[in-house]
């Protein structure tokens, strides 16, 4: 079965999108990131400035992140074990501190040297992580999909990971099984 490469960038961040990269295609899973190539395309695509270094690191990254994402997404405190392999990768990076002045403030920050994608993307999932409201971490409503996403919306009501894909298809469903009770 040939797949398509359309990456899915509806998650709000660069951490959820990597997510993203596992989706389903007529109710199957489907893998994006099949080939280093793809890889590259999926960071450009997503705005991530890394190098790809190891797709089968990338991947391991994007597993050990979707069980820290679904129990935000659930509502549950992710366990302290599922958080070590994005450490890791974190301790990976190497660089150092920088003194900046802006607007009149000094800012110190970490100016890292560091440029393969599995250590620009956990940086980039600590970041999110650490400034995100765990409450608006959503997993589509959906049926069948297994996407990401951050609510930002004002109303904190977003349901789907696209009113034009899944929204259409529940309430088309809704639509449906409403007109058969009639």
């Amino acid at each position: 079965m040939k797949v398509r490469q359309d990456f899915i960038l509806i998650g709000g961040d660069p951490a959820l999108d990597l997510l993203n990269t596992e989706a389903m295609r007529d109710e199957t899973p489907v893998d994006l990131l099949t080939d280093g190539d793809s890889l590259v395309r999926w960071l450009r695509a997503a705005g991530v400035d890394a190098e790809p270094g190891s797709l089968m690191a990338v991947k391991k990254l994007r597993y050990a992140l979707r069980i820290v994402i679904a129990a935000l997404a659930d509502g549950r405190t992710p366990r302290r074990a599922s958080l070590e392999l994005l450490e890791e990768e974190l301790e990976r990076g190497h660089g150092s501190l920088v003194l900046d002045h802006r607007d009149g403030k000094f800012v110190v920050e970490f100016e890292t040297k560091t440029r393969d994608a599995r250590y620009v993307l956990a940086r980039a999932a600590a970041t999110f992580l650490a400034t995100a409201d765990p409450s608006r971490i959503r997993r589509c409503g959906g049926t069948n999909c297994i996407l990401f996403f951050y609510d930002a919306t004002k109303s904190g009501t977003r349901r789907w990971c696209s009113m034009a894909g899944c929204g259409n298809r529940m309430k088309a469903a809704l639509h449906y099984q409403r007109s058969k009770e009639k």
